[in-house]
């Protein structure tokens, strides 16, 4: 589930311009309960949601889920208690489809069977053809390499405590003058 997950990101970060546009997220929790939760445990569900918001380089406009069963109220809201406010501001959780387009939810980007225009079947046809089309691309990511001497071994074992330094550099706001990247967002980046 997270390797499915990990190929659909790093193929829309391949676009450009959803890189800038930023992503809207949709789930659909039907048929999801209390046994699913023992995929993770606590320590490996912690690890997804910091990992995952801190070192994605998305821009998550919007996230809505829908039809979330009543017995995942407490990992939704220790799931929740996990990511920034920032985030946390763009999570809309609704008890079912109709709930979520009275909030007005923009329906024009779901399928045909949520409510869109386009049938889901040919959503799903068109992003396998996309994938297809990208494939080398993809499969060049699992080619690559990170010098694991250079992280420490809480970092390596994907430790939420690790992402308070710098990647493979020395600990954020330390007066060590190894310079190993530059931090930080370029998304206000000027250039003359």
């Amino acid at each position: 589930m997270c390797k499915i997950h990990a190929i659909t990101y790093e193929a829309l970060m391949e676009d450009e311009e959803s890189q800038i546009r930023g992503f809207v997220h949709f789930a659909d929790g039907a048929g999801v309960s209390f046994p699913h939760l023992t995929l993770f445990t606590p320590k490996e569900a912690v690890r997804i949601v910091k990992n995952g918001e801190r070192t994605v380089p998305m821009r998550h406009k919007e996230v809505h889920a829908i039809n979330a069963h009543p017995s995942l109220k407490f990992a939704l809201d220790f799931g929740m208690s996990l990511i920034s406010e920032k985030i946390k501001s763009r999570v809309k959780i609704y008890t079912s489809l109709e709930d979520a387009l009275n909030n007005k939810m923009d329906a024009s980007m779901l399928p045909k069977e949520y409510g869109g225009t386009m049938p889901m079947k040919e959503m799903i046809d068109l992003w396998r053809q996309e994938l297809l089309e990208i494939r080398p691309i993809l499969l060049s990511h699992d080619k690559m390499q990170v010098c694991l001497d250079q992280y420490s071994e809480k970092a390596r074992e994907g430790a939420v405590s690790a992402l308070k330094q710098g990647f493979g550099c020395s600990s954020v706001g330390s007066s060590d003058s190894m310079m190993c990247g530059i931090s930080g967002s370029f998304r206000k980046l000027e250039v003359d």
